[in-house]
């Protein structure tokens, strides 16, 4: 029963973490950096990018970068540099295998080998407003995988200073041991979901039966809007990119700009008609 226990908190506690990076990619990688739906003011910026390294364990430039090549050539292929990164049409066509299926569950395999191309590092997509990279960006967000063991850490900490006293397991070498586990499949939880929900939206959202201009074979998910913060509405967004509310109806990270518009950091590009 303590280890079902143990268990159930570490579900609760990798969802909660998987959620900040949904917000994280949504509001601040997503519409706000890449796509310049609202104003990206210098504190959302610094959160934003400090929540990237810490929950979402990418480079924000990167996937800024990336993404706007998706928007440039959603499902085509022109050449070897000039193609969508992460199209399943695509991979399925010229790899031979179930692209849906490799997106789906690859998404971050697949993002990492996108940003080594060449024409993401030689600034291709960059865009006159982009802010430059910093001092922390090359000496300390630059290191994804130090993200991860830092949030990994923080996981297994809390969990051994806390789960002990919760769970009534007392104070021993034994279950504290075993509450770090705990903090350790936490981390593992966060990191399924997050790149399990990011190709959804890469794999399900682009099974369209048609191919339109600027969108490829985008289609809009309902019940990924519901489950990702409004981003199953993806032909939408392909459409409209420019707009900061991408669903109107489930988008919980409209809500969330929504709170930073009456805090006064921020101002909204385009509003939704």
């Amino acid at each position: 029963m303590t280890v079902l226990a143990l268990t159930g908190c570490a579900i609760f506690a990798g969802l909660v973490g998987a959620g900040l990076a949904g917000v994280t990619i949504t509001v601040f990688l997503h519409r706000g950096l890449t796509h310049g739906a609202y104003r990206v003011s210098r504190p959302i910026y610094d959160v934003g990018r400090l929540m990237t390294f810490l929950t979402v364990f990418m480079r924000h430039w990167e996937w800024r970068l990336v993404h706007r090549k998706h928007h440039l050539y959603s499902d085509l292929w022109i050449d070897d540099v000039r193609h969508d990164p992460h199209s399943p049409i695509l991979i399925s066509e010229r790899q031979g295998i179930d692209g849906f299926r490799r997106v789906a569950w690859h998404m971050a395999a697949i993002f990492h080998a996108a940003a080594r191309s060449r024409d993401i590092r030689d600034g291709t997509y960059e865009l006159a407003g982009d802010r430059a990279l910093d001092w922390f960006d090359r000496y300390g967000f630059n290191r994804p995988v130090v993200g991860a063991m830092l949030t990994g850490t923080a996981y297994a900490t809390a969990f051994a200073l806390g789960a002990p006293d919760l769970l009534g397991l007392g104070r021993t070498p034994g279950s504290e041991l075993l509450c770090v586990a705990g903090g350790l499949l936490a981390l593992g939880v966060h990191v399924t979901v997050m790149l399990r929900f990011g190709g959804a939206i890469n794999s399900d959202c682009h099974r369209g039966e048609e191919f339109v201009e600027g969108a490829g074979y985008a289609k809009n998910v309902g019940l990924l809007s519901f489950l990702i913060f409004g981003e199953g509405e993806h032909l939408t967004h392909h459409l409209h990119p420019e707009l900061a509310q991408i669903s109107a109806r489930w988008d919980l990270g409209w809500r969330v700009i929504t709170v930073l518009r009456r805090l006064r950091l921020t101002e909204v590009a385009v509003e939704r008609g």
